[in-house]
């Protein structure tokens, strides 16, 4: 008779198998944190830099623009330009601007236009500016479309002034009610700089930038308003947006010695009236 033998049982193949079973979860788990944290990546870097924690914000989203996050790349580039969250480097502020512009971020554009005007981080070129911000403009950027109308009218060593073409883009600016463009539109009108001196014109213009409360229109249309120019004379009414302009920093003192100016060289006008504007 053939005695019986003892059944091993490969107990150290079971302990292997279930040590690599947890070896590969884990492995799992990791990868599948790793991928939900580098999703996350630019989300946790906007957060991170609206509390104000701009290393953990340069951190998260130089993660996410590498993988190629169009608005991770241009927070990016503003960091770098602004210095926040360690070294200012207009090279790398540039850099990646660019790359979110080749994504099409209408603001990574605008800022990079500024960079070429300025000649920060890369050489300057005015007519690189402009090209960004005629595609920033076409995605309906107004700020590019009133910064057009700005380096058109003033012109720079690379790029020669043409008051036409800036007054077309100032006009589009205006026209959606951009304030400064309403203001400089009025200006160019009133003094005749490259159009038709329009005084009348001029006044549209200063009337609507004035009403969304721009200091420099209202000083410009009380003085207007209080001398008859491109308006019917209208004292109280100029010396009420005198008045106004008087009360902000900008044309404080200016739209003071206007209303001074104003009282003394008109001698029929009612000291009271003087008295109660100059307050």
């Amino acid at each position: 008779m053939r005695p019986s033998q003892v059944q091993k049982t490969p107990a150290r193949k079971r302990v292997l198998t279930r040590n690599a079973s947890a070896i590969i979860l884990a492995i799992a788990i990791g990868v599948l944190l790793f991928c939900v944290a580098i999703s996350n990546a630019y989300k946790f870097g906007s957060l991170a830099a609206a509390n104000g924690d701009y290393g953990v914000a340069r951190w998260a989203l130089r993660v996410a623009a590498t993988i190629g996050n169009a608005n991770a790349q241009n927070n990016l580039a503003g960091l770098y330009a602004e210095g926040l969250g360690g070294e200012r480097s207009d090279t790398l502020a540039a850099n990646w601007y660019q790359r979110a512009a080749d994504q099409g971020v209408t603001q990574a554009k605008f800022n990079l236009s500024n960079f070429y005007e300025e000649g920060r981080g890369v050489p300057r070129d005015t007519r690189k500016a402009v090209a960004l911000l005629e595609s920033a403009a076409s995605d309906g950027d107004i700020d590019a479309t009133f910064n057009l109308g700005h380096l058109y009218c003033t012109g720079r060593d690379d790029l020669p002034r043409d008051v036409e073409t800036g007054t077309a883009w100032y006009r589009k600016a205006a026209d959606r009610g951009f304030a400064p463009a309403q203001y400089n539109l009025g200006s160019l009108f009133a003094q005749g700089v490259g159009v038709q001196r329009d005084l009348a014109e001029a006044a549209k213009w200063f009337t609507q930038a004035a009403q969304q409360g721009h200091a420099k229109a209202q000083l410009d249309l009380g003085t207007m308003y209080a001398l008859g120019l491109g308006l019917q004379r209208d004292i109280p009414q100029g010396f009420e947006w005198l008045h106004k302009a008087a009360r902000k920093q900008p044309t404080s003192v200016t739209a003071r010695e206007r209303i001074e100016a104003i009282c003394r060289e008109v001698p029929s006008l009612e000291a009271a009236l003087c008295k109660l504007w100059k307050q």
